[in-house]
């Protein structure tokens, strides 16, 4: 076994065992490429709060082959946030965040996990969701006139998963098409919900599902859809799984002849690097193999997007500017992108990663005022499994939106959102500080502007209330 020297003096022993182990897993070889230029670290937010977590030195630690170094129950890894500023910077395309993602494969091979990581790692495998339900959340949906959430197949997702299977191939279920449009003007769309807007926050998907159809766009919604399945934690564990998983419900979508968007840059990042990396013959064939134990086959015919990119792109900003019946004047509004929105920018394709408008024209059509605050490239920390590095992270970030005197933060991500609500208040309580800025998922605030009542948008519920709009309600 290999092992960092303890003087300079004692040679080290590169472990080609662990090289080889690594290279077995989707990207874990790519650390091969790797030159040691530093782009990585200068530019990892878990480097900057962290003194000991830096993606240069887990490459050099997998060239040396340092097995000890980076699996075990105490392994730095999960320090890593995965807001992929080092895929977007490395210039041999190395993908560190993938190394790392592999190497934590590697751990979850040997039965090790972060407790967290373990719980929505067992949620999912159970439920085919990785955030819980039950009655309660039927009669929040209820409260916003959504239907019941539907049952996932989890007998496909086991079979899939390899957990069960008969050994024979199921025969293909009959192929669904679309309902009829409503209208000739509408640009139809398959609806993927994902689990953590449905299960936690239905005022979202109520948001969503009422500023749409002003905009002609109509949702089509997918049967039978599990998580995409998250691309933090399921993902750690197994990569030909997690593809596996993204590729049944991009199936379902192409099944009906849609293209599919999402609510969640979550769930965009992870059914849009399945389509990136299944353009891989070797990879689609192994992926459909497991597809066809239920009959199901990914073709790679239906695109995927971001809900930002139908209002800009398919709706365009006027449309989205003469739905406004509430003009939101005067009010200061921050931007937080997020990570997944915008990166990798070349498997995303949404904007620009280093310079982005498309939040800043959506929040000015309203009438509001858009603000770019110092930090606004920073991450909500979510990823990352430590206790100081996420609240550190938001506490530089809401500082510098308190400076500048936002009335309140929009992001577009409901994992962003839940970080900036109830881990709000632990940074308050945590650095003896009260920022008071309350965080909004952009539909809510179309929806706010295009003149949905204030108490109908699930605003009460919040930690942090935007009572700052009741103002243009008078």
């Amino acid at each position: 076994m290999s092992r960092t020297p303890a003087n300079k003096d004692e040679v080290v022993r590169i472990d080609f065992g662990f090289r080889r182990e690594l290279a077995q897993k989707i990207e874990g070889n790519l650390a091969n490429l790797c030159y040691q230029c530093g782009a990585c670290a200068g530019d990892c937010p878990a480097a900057t709060y962290s003194t000991s977590f830096n993606p240069r030195e887990i490459m050099l630690k997998v060239l040396y082959g340092l097995e000890k170094d980076l699996i075990g129950q105490d392994s730095i890894l999960w320090e890593c946030t995965n807001c992929y500023n080092c895929h977007e910077r490395c210039p041999q395309d190395v993908k560190p965040v993938e190394v790392i993602i592999s190497l934590k494969n590697m751990l979850a091979d040997r039965g090790i996990y972060p407790e967290q990581v373990e719980k929505v790692i067992k949620t999912f495998e159970s439920t085919g969701r990785t955030t819980p339900v039950g009655p309660l959340v039927d009669r929040q949906r209820e409260q916003f006139g959504l239907p019941p959430l539907r049952p996932v197949p989890m007998e496909e997702l086991h079979c899939i998963l390899e957990r069960s299977w008969s050994g024979t191939p199921a025969s293909r279920p009959e192929r669904r098409t679309a309902p009829a449009a409503s209208s000739k003007e509408a640009h139809r769309y398959a609806f993927f919900p994902g689990c953590l807007i449905p299960a936690r926050h239905p005022a979202m998907e109520y948001a969503i599902r009422t500023t749409l159809p002003r905009l002609g766009i109509e949702l089509v919604d997918l049967e039978g859809t599990s998580c995409c399945p998250d691309p933090i934690y399921f993902k750690s564990k197994d990569k030909m799984s997690w593809l596996s998983v993204a590729a049944r419900n991009l199936s379902l979508a192409e099944d009906m002849g849609l293209d599919i968007f999402t609510n969640c840059s979550g769930c965009t990042a992870t059914l849009s690097e399945t389509r990136h990396l299944l353009e891989d013959e070797s990879l689609r064939s192994g992926v459909n193999q497991r597809l066809s134990r239920i009959g199901r086959e990914y073709r790679g015919t239906s695109r995927v997007r971001h809900i930002v990119t139908l209002l800009r792109d398919v709706a365009g900003y006027e449309a989205v500017r003469k739905s406004v019946k509430r003009p939101l004047e005067g009010l200061k509004v921050a931007i937080h992108y997020g990570c997944h929105l915008l990166k990798p920018s070349r498997i995303m394709q949404v904007d620009d990663p280093n310079d982005p408008t498309v939040l800043e024209v959506l929040v000015a059509t309203l009438g509001a005022t858009p603000v770019r605050h110092r930090n606004w490239y920073l991450c909500c920390g979510k990823a990352c499994q430590s206790d100081e590095i996420p609240s550190n992270m938001m506490h530089d970030l809401l500082g510098t939106v308190h400076k500048e005197e936002a009335d309140l933060l929009c992001l577009i991500c409901p994992t962003c959102y839940g970080q900036f609500d109830h881990g709000q208040l632990k940074v308050s309580k945590q650095f003896g500080e009260e920022f008071h800025t309350p965080p909004v998922y952009f539909l809510q605030l179309l929806a706010f502007a295009q003149g949905e009542p204030y108490d109908k948008l699930g605003f009460e519920k919040q930690r942090y209330k935007p009572e700052c709009l009741r103002r243009f309600e008078k």
